[in-house]
């Protein structure tokens, strides 16, 4: 075997070696958040990161942690049984737009009011 042909097969080996996580890496993702308050007429809206994860959003780590488990598709995400909420009417409207890893994302929900907004989404729309 010549040395140019060794250095050769040696490069392709240690390609072949190399960690399959870097490859695997998650693509970034980035959504508007907005909670709108119907009674009120208020409305807050920031943005959050993913992988990396930050924005402006107060606990993004949580929140992003949460979209990975339903892999960025809110309309998966459920309160958990059991949940009580007291029924007052103070409808509240939660809109995320943008993008998770690569695809658009779409979802706007109206709930009664923030006790049912927060058991459904967690810490997605805490702000």
């Amino acid at each position: 075997m010549t040395p140019a042909t060794s250095a050769l097969l040696s490069g392709a080996l240690l390609l072949c070696l190399a960690p399959a996580a870097e490859a695997a890496a998650p693509q970034s993702s980035r959504l508007t958040l907005t909670v709108e308050v119907r009674q009120n007429g208020s409305t807050t809206s920031l943005v959050l990161g993913c992988d990396p994860d930050g924005g402006a959003h107060p606990r993004p780590v949580e929140a992003c942690d949460l979209l990975r488990s339903v892999d960025g598709d809110l309309t998966r995400l459920d309160a958990p049984p059991g949940t009580s909420c007291v029924a007052v009417y103070d409808p509240h409207v939660a809109t995320a737009s943008g993008h998770w890893r690569g695809r658009q994302v779409f979802y706007q929900r109206t709930f009664t009011n923030r006790c049912w907004m927060s058991a459904t989404t967690g810490s997605i729309f805490a702000f």
